[in-house]
């Protein structure tokens, strides 16, 4: 019995200390911060969204290498919608970096679609396909590949959604380790006819194949609101609150959109 609590005490010590030396993760995209559902864009239309995402606080150095704190993000999104069920979309991304300079960060390209249903499902399911080249004064990891399954249920006037994306950087630093987890998702309740109050959820666990300890992980809980004032107008509005010492911050976040 001894031999055995020792053993299980060396297994232990050793996870613990490989958690202690893995790397940290490498941070939230705050180009883009936004929940994906199953709906798409109706065909024949074109939707014009503005991301716009700035991180207010960071403490800490794992929090400030991780955040940019200094750093103001803006995102103009267009959207198409080719089928019921399918959209393409392309970013254009800019960023006013840490020496006050307000440059073209990069592009991205997406296909979101989700799964048409024969039949009542209890749940939904689609997917994104995302390819990222951004520059490399603006991400560490500039040229991604992102798979993004998607699940989607509603049970009375809530919904629930998640997403989990696992991101392949091409080049960059994490470009040997494989498909990095960052699983996002949200609650939102249907309030009334203009508001739908949300909290949504934005991680990064790392590379899956040496994921880092919790710590060394970003994971950000974000109450929002979205609000249904006027026909064709999407507004998002939230404040991200950081859980871990990488991620030990506040941002805010907003997305105004007009469906054409």
């Amino acid at each position: 019995m001894t031999r055995i609590v020792r053993t299980l005490a060396l297994i232990v010590a050793a996870l613990i200390g490989v958690l202690a030396r893995a790397p940290c993760a490498r941070a939230i995209d705050f180009y883009e911060i936004e929940i994906y559902d199953t709906e798409t864009t109706a065909p024949g239309h074109l939707q014009l969204e503005l991301h716009s995402n700035t991180v207010n606080t960071a403490t800490g150095a794992q929090a400030k290498a991780a955040m940019n704190p200094y750093q103001i993000h803006e995102t103009l999104e267009a959207t198409y919608g080719l089928l019921r069920w399918l959209e393409i979309g392309q970013y254009l991304a800019t960023a006013k970096f840490e020496n006050g300079d307000y440059e073209y960060a990069g592009s991205r390209t997406k296909m979101h679609f989700g799964i048409p249903q024969t039949f009542d499902w209890a749940v939904k399911f689609g997917g994104n396909v995302e390819l990222d080249y951004m520059r490399f004064a603006a991400e560490e990891n500039p040229f991604t590949l992102e798979l993004r399954p998607i699940l989607e249920t509603s049970f009375g006037k809530f919904t629930l959604v998640g997403n989990l994306a696992f991101v392949d950087p091409f080049s960059g630093p994490g470009a040997h380790k494989g498909f990095q987890f960052s699983p996002s998702g949200e609650i939102e309740y249907d309030l009334c006819r203009w508001a739908t109050p949300a909290l949504e959820y934005y991680g990064d666990m790392g590379a899956l194949k040496a994921l880092p300890s919790v710590e060394r992980q970003q994971h950000f809980i974000v109450p929002t609101v979205n609000l249904h004032i006027v026909d064709n107008l999407e507004l998002n509005l939230g404040i991200g609150f950081g859980l871990t010492r990488t991620s030990n911050g506040t941002f805010l976040k907003s997305i105004v959109g007009w469906t054409f």
